[in-house]
């Protein structure tokens, strides 16, 4: 169950700046709610000297946070705006710098008579409702992808 490890699991979303590793799973880019979400991030923009802590205070590290909630909540409304419309056109999303668990989720069986969103929705939904709760700032959106 998904409540089970919900405090525990950490997003695996691998930090690199310049095309160096400096974080194999940096828990600080994506809040907890999203933390099924696996990808990259690869930055210009970060010092390649810097610990852990200083990055965390970053002021490059919130932006490029606050960037990476925006897109992921922008293709789970795409996922449900084409099942609303009936389209299963996939735009490949794949020019992006992260590569999202929830587009693998729903290329996986797409042959099924379930739509993708419905499949995401019956895997993930407990985090949709609790990102409402914790995220003040997403609320609006997040609501709005709520059934």
């Amino acid at each position: 169950d998904m409540m089970d490890n919900y405090w525990s699991k950490k997003s695996e979303v691998k930090l690199f700046v310049r095309r160096v590793l400096v974080a194999e799973k940096f828990e600080e880019l994506l809040p907890r709610y999203l933390n099924f979400v696996r990808g990259v991030v690869d930055s210009d923009d970060l010092p390649l000297n810097v610990s852990r802590e200083q990055l965390q205070q970053n002021k490059i590290m919130k932006v490029i946070s606050k960037k990476l909630v925006r897109k992921v909540l922008e293709l789970m409304k795409k996922l449900a705006k084409e099942e609303e419309t009936g389209e299963d056109d996939d735009e490949d999303s794949e020019e992006e710098e992260e590569k999202r668990d929830e587009k693998k989720e729903g290329k996986k069986d797409k042959t099924d008579e379930e739509g993708t969103w419905t499949k995401f929705w019956k895997e993930f939904n407990k985090n949709l409702k609790m990102g409402c709760y914790e995220d003040d700032s997403n609320r609006s959106k997040l609501s709005k992808l709520l059934r």
